[in-house]
């Protein structure tokens, strides 16, 4: 009773230690604080079942353990009684023969008690007779012969007598021997039985000694199994608060990746009301009136035009000029404008395009580094990339080009000091 008292003792302090935290979280920050706090809970109950199911298998395995001695000593407390209950049928055979033995000494003792009387009176009626005797057999015999015949007569009296006496004598030390060696055996037996009955009351106090442990060992694994169905219910109950919670901290992202996005959308409104502004404000200023974008060369190596592929054969459209330079050559804007494209530009590789209004864009490509962004503003003669050979190229040179409404034109037009 105190022990059932205890474990629901126990019980109440768990549930009051795993009882879910109703709070009103908002944030998913302060979900993962909770979650991460849940799952430090949830390991430990795990550790807790983990640990109770060993102790309960241990437990069991010691109970099997333990059947199987009892088994052993069940078989070994009935040989024990098989072998007394062979001892005590020996006791009572051997108790049969050394009875009808001690009737029969009896027996021997009379017969020999009577033949010695017999024998006695004979010799002493014989003595009491005397020469008269033997005279009264010579008298009495009709030839020497019949005298000769009477005295053996009374000789083989005589020695039958004897021979009967000596023969019950014999029977008596036969039977008394007999006694003894019976007697003997049977106090051998009543030792033994006494050694049978030691090892049967040994055999009897282990085996209460082994029903003891039992039982223990069988209230320890139910208190056992009881701790492994209560942890059991905590690993349940801590799992369906770290799904709600999951489910919350789900939630949570999702409405946070919302606002987040509305707030993108907001800024890529607010920036596109401001590019269209700067296009606005471009479109109203620009002049058309570009510089040269790599002023510390001025070499081409291809022109505006027409001209053999770089890569296959037959020709091309070449849709603005090579300028070769060494990697890492600082390339300026032509003109303000902002940043319609700072990336990757198929086989123009890294690429800037400038949007400088009035239709009028300006192209930079193979770039080995671009140093402004998308939607930028950039003023004449800015840093907006260096010099590379990304994208199909053959070397290190910048591609320039000139466009208006997405129409190529010669930077020739621009730039007349350009020559073929």
């Amino acid at each position: 009773m105190r022990k059932r008292n205890i474990i629901a003792s126990f019980v109440l302090l768990l549930i009051i230690i795993f009882l879910p935290v109703v709070d009103a979280l908002g944030s998913s920050a302060a979900l993962r604080r909770q979650i991460a706090e849940i799952e430090q809970r949830r390991a430990a109950a795990r550790a807790n079942v983990q640990e109770s199911q060993n102790l309960l298998a241990g437990l069991e395995t010691e109970i099997g353990d333990l059947m199987d001695v009892m088994q052993y000593y069940a078989e070994r407390m009935q040989r024990t009684l098989e072998d007394k209950d062979e001892i005590q049928y020996a006791m009572l055979h051997v108790e049969l023969r050394l009875y009808y033995t001690e009737v029969e000494l009896e027996q021997a003792r009379i017969d020999r008690d009577a033949q010695d009387y017999l024998f006695r009176a004979r010799v002493r009626g014989m003595h009491e007779m005397g020469p008269i005797g033997y005279l009264d057999v010579l008298l009495r015999s009709s030839s020497f012969i019949d005298m000769l015949i009477g005295f053996e007569h009374m000789q083989s009296i005589a020695r039958a007598d004897r021979e009967i006496l000596a023969n019950r004598q014999a029977a008596e030390e036969r039977f008394e021997s007999t006694v003894a060696d019976l007697e003997g055996l049977h106090r051998s037996l009543v030792n033994l039985e006494v050694q049978y009955d030691e090892t049967i009351a040994m055999l009897e106090q282990i085996a209460e000694e082994q029903r003891v442990t039992l039982t223990a060992l069988a209230e320890d694994a139910d208190t056992a199994a009881q701790f492994v169905a209560l942890y059991e219910a905590t690993l349940r109950s801590v799992n369906a608060e770290m799904d709600h919670y999951m489910g919350l901290y789900q939630a949570a992202l999702e409405e946070e990746r919302r606002i987040q996005l509305e707030l993108q959308r907001q800024e890529r409104d607010r920036l596109a009301r401001e590019a269209e502004a700067q296009r606005v404000a471009i479109n109203a200023n620009f002049t058309g009136q570009f510089i040269w974008p790599v002023p510390t060369h001025h070499r081409i190596s291809s022109y505006f035009g027409n001209r053999p592929r770089v890569f296959g054969s037959g020709t091309e459209f070449h849709c603005g000029v090579d300028v070769p330079a060494p990697a890492g050559t600082r390339i300026n804007a032509a003109a303000d404008g902002y940043v319609r494209l700072a990336g990757w530009h198929g086989g123009f590789g890294l690429t800037v395009i400038i949007d400088h209004g009035n239709g009028y864009s300006t192209l930079y490509a193979h770039n080995s580094r671009n140093r402004v962004t998308v939607g930028q503003r950039v003023t004449q003669g800015q840093h907006i990339a260096d010099v590379g050979t990304t994208g199909q190229s053959t070397g290190n040179h910048l591609h320039f080009s000139i466009r208006r409404n997405n129409a190529p034109i010669n930077p020739r037009n621009y730039f007349p000091w350009i020559s073929r």
